[in-house]
Order: structure tokens, then C-alpha cells, then sequence
């Protein structure tokens, strides 16, 4: 897990363009996971971005296009994804207007499994600014709780104020009401910190809520 955390970070610290993934311009080795939970090994050549659909082929035949909705998620090498869902992400709306985008379904980096899930997308937003289309890097929280799947999302090197940033780190407190350690950490936070510490600090979740919090 730790080499897919570094993936991400080389994504991040280097650039946040989509085109950084190696199967975003070129068929490479991977693995699909179909909606009954069976794999197919094979060539796999996606572009992150809406609407985009996942291209598969197995040999030099014409490669099967698949949609979010048709699988749980691939697999390259390190990197593995899996389909999201109804996500609320931080996107060109936000720091202007206070306003969340909606992602409907895409692939998400699988960062971390555990109590709480971590992933890393990214959103596609037209910036007024730089006068268009931009990534928005996020990651994204999830949790289950009473059989329902809860997200959370923090923006990853989004070019807004601090104050924005803070209000980001604020609409985690009620994602994260049931660890008060990690509260404790999140108010460390500012717009130059490294996220995935945090990823790091969420690892030592106790599996069963009566063990000792051992942050």
C-alpha cells in the first residue's frame, strides 16, 4: 500500500494532470473486475475524465469499451481503482461560489482500505481564471455506517485561499465525530500540509471501536 501512496504523491508533487497515469495514453497490462466480482486479465487504456469509458482488449482485436457503471473497478501493476459513486468533490465552483461539484460515478486511486476508505480522483472544471478546462485533484474519505456508505472529500493543491481550505478542513469534523484523535490532528492542518500524514494517522484505527485508540 505504501507504493500506491507514493504514486499518488509523484502525481501530486509533480503534476496533476491525468495524462501522469501510464494507461491514459497507452494500452498497458491490467486487470478488470466485472459487477459479479470476476476478473479479466488483459490491456487496459483509459483517460481520467467524465464520460470517458475504459478500453479493454486481450490480444490485437479491437478493444471492448467499458462504462463506470459496468465494473467494480482495474487494476495496473500498483495502481488499482474502483468505481465511485454520487461523490461531492471541491471543484472550479468552490472557491467563488461555496459550491461543491457532483461527480455522478468515475474511478477512484485506492489509496488506503481499512475503517475508513481513501481514495484519489480527480474532477474535471472549467477555470475561469485560466481560462479552461483544469483537474481538480481530491481525496476522498469513506466510511460505512449503518449499511450506508458515507464520503468525504478534502481538496489536494486547489488553487484557493487559506480560508478556503480551512472551511474544507472544518466539513471534515462531522465525517470524523467518532475519532477524536483525528480531530485532534485535523486542526494541525492548513493549505500546506501534507494530506497523506494524515492518511498515515488513519491506519491506526483500532479494528473493533473497544480497542484502544493507540494514535
Amino acid at each position: 500500500m505504501k507504493s500506491l501512496i507514493i504514486a499518488v504523491f509523484v502525481l501530486i508533487t509533480g503534476s496533476v494532470s491525468a495524462q501522469n497515469y501510464p494507461f491514459a495514453k497507452n494500452f498497458v497490462p491490467g486487470t478488470i473486475i466485472l459487477k459479479d466480482s470476476t476478473e479479466k486479465q488483459g490491456l487496459i487504456k483509459w483517460f481520467p475524465a467524465p464520460n470517458e469509458k475504459l478500453r479493454f482488449k486481450t490480444g490485437d482485436e479491437e478493444p471492448v469499451k467499458y462504462s463506470f457503471n459496468d465494473l467494480l473497478g482495474f487494476k495496473t501493476d500498483s495502481l488499482q481503482f474502483k468505481t465511485l459513486s454520487n461523490i461531492s468533490v471541491y471543484g472550479e465552483s468552490f472557491a467563488l461560489l461555496n459550491k461543491m461539484s457532483f461527480i455522478k460515478q468515475s474511478f477512484a486511486q485506492v489509496i488506503y482500505t481499512g475503517k475508513i476508505n481513501v481514495y484519489y480522483i480527480l474532477y474535471f472544471g472549467y477555470d475561469a481564471l485560466q481560462g479552461g478546462v483544469v483537474t481538480y485533484p481530491n481525496i476522498i474519505f469513506e466510511k460505512t455506517k449503518n449499511d450506508q456508505h458515507e464520503y468525504a472529500a478534502y481538496p489536494v493543491m486547489i488553487r484557493m485561499r487559506e480560508k478556503k481550505y480551512e472551511q474544507a478542513k472544518q466539513n471534515l469534523y462531522n465525517f470524523f465525530s467518532e475519532y477524536p484523535a483525528i480531530l485532534e490532528k485535523l486542526k494541525l492542518y492548513s493549505r500546506d500540509s501534507d494530506i497523506f500524514t494524515l492518511v498515515d494517522f488513519i491506519k491506526q484505527i483500532p479494528e473493533k471501536q473497544n480497542e484502544q485508540q493507540a494514535f
